[in-house]
């Protein structure tokens, strides 16, 4: 009894001298106060972040592969199990979660520049400019142009799949097709919400577009001639903005663009740089045939229901893309969806 007494005696003596300290301290801050020098703008300055990416898959079946630990990054709300997820086959497995039919919004994107290609000796995945400003220096066997778009994922009730923005780059036919797609969602978006409101119609910026929704399907297209023929990632279908439709395509309510508006902060420079370099994405270069069986069959051993797996059979999409598509060349290959 007097060892517990004594424990107890022990235990108020140390709470009191913690409480004395706390005390002692509690002058020193509320008396702190930051240099006002600190304060002046000299001293801001704007960092490229560092975000999670997705990999566009230039396949028969294609779309934007989230790799595992970028879902981790991502804060991805609801991982996927196993059988959601796929093995794409490159110079190495890349397991993840590939989104051929998805809905997200693009909270900014950086105009397209041209970049050396990845396995160039000493350029490979260095910059040379804006495609407008470098078009003319455009070599199509040693160059991309190329976009990265920071973007948002959302469930079919609109809300958030993950946390943080995931950059993904399009590149060459993949950025063309995508782009048409983009710009005119966004022209007929901003002439839905006039007729929905009753207003004079009015372009609109990038931050009020961040709000829109695209609803799109990607599909794998054979581009080229002959032998080099190859699967390219085309954005072949997406859902058509229309009064009727307006309220599902455009998070326009508070909340909803208070939640999406809020990411632009954690975006912060992504438009200042290009938001990849060269090394952080996996090189697109497949195993050659022979040897991705091989490998295929070595991991065949896997769980019930494993990851499926797809082996990669090209190297690259199709070189000889055509920079200079008008939106309109796209109409063939859209099948737009009307969501009545």
């Amino acid at each position: 009894m007097v060892k517990t007494n004594g424990k107890v005696r022990a235990k108020s003596s140390t709470n009191l001298k913690m409480a004395e300290d706390q005390t002692s301290l509690q002058p020193e801050n509320l008396n702190f106060e930051i240099d006002s020098e600190l304060l002046e703008s000299r001293y801001n300055f704007v960092r490229r972040p560092i975000l999670p990416y997705g990999i566009v898959v230039n396949e028969q079946v294609a779309g934007i592969l989230i790799p595992e630990d970028q879902l981790e990054k991502a804060n991805w709300l609801v991982f996927p199990t196993d059988e959601e997820m796929t093995t794409i086959s490159l110079t190495e497995d890349v397991t993840g979660l590939l989104l051929s039919k998805c809905r997200f919004c693009v909270l900014a994107f950086i105009p397209e520049y041209i970049r050396y290609k990845n396995d160039i000796p000493d350029l490979g995945g260095s910059v040379v400019g804006l495609y407008e400003e470098y078009k003319s220096q455009l070599n199509k066997k040693t160059m991309d142009v190329v976009s990265e778009h920071a973007l948002v994922f959302l469930d079919e009730m609109n809300r958030p799949l993950h946390n943080n923005p995931i950059v993904v780059r399009f590149k060459n036919v993949a950025l063309w097709s995508f782009k048409a797609v983009r710009e005119e969602f966004y022209r007929l978006l901003e002439k839905a919400f006039s007729d929905y409101l009753h207003i004079p119609f009015s372009s609109k910026n990038d931050k009020w577009r961040s709000l829109g929704i695209l609803d799109v399907q990607f599909k794998g297209v054979k581009e080229g001639e002959g032998s080099n023929k190859s699967y390219c990632c085309k954005t072949v279908s997406y859902i058509k903005p229309t009064v009727n439709n307006f309220p599902s395509l455009y998070l326009g309510k508070t909340q909803q663009k208070k939640s999406i508006w809020g990411l632009h902060d954690t975006i912060l420079g992504f438009t200042e740089t290009p938001a990849l370099p060269g090394t952080s994405e996996p090189q697109i270069q497949v195993l050659p045939p022979s040897f991705a069986e091989e490998e295929l069959g070595k991991k065949a051993i896997a769980s019930s229901k494993p990851p499926r797996k797809i082996i990669a059979s090209v190297v690259e999409e199709d070189d000889e893309f055509d920079e200079d598509l008008d939106l309109d060349e796209f109409d063939e290959d859209l099948d737009l969806d009307q969501d009545e």
